[in-house]
């Protein structure tokens, strides 16, 4: 099965730009780790016999789930 392929210190430096015009200041790697609870918040709630690691719809559930929840953060962030 082909790895997943993202940029991920491009796409949490744009962030952090955007964040920045907010007047908030947040590292990349700081928002990465965020993200990264984010996903662990969705692998928490199931039980681990039936993570499907493997398949690529769960991985998209999975991706998913953290940036609806990334999001959120943010914009808790900025209101």
């Amino acid at each position: 099965m082909p790895s997943f392929k993202r940029d991920y210190d491009s796409a949490f430096g744009k962030i952090s730009n955007i964040l920045y015009h907010y007047g908030i200041t947040e590292n990349p790697r700081n928002l990465r780790f965020r993200f990264t609870l984010c996903l662990q918040e969705f692998f928490d709630s199931i039980p681990q016999a039936e993570w499907r690691i493997k398949e690529p719809a769960f991985i998209r559930q999975s991706e998913a789930f953290a940036i609806i929840k990334f999001k959120e953060w943010i914009v808790e962030q900025i209101t």
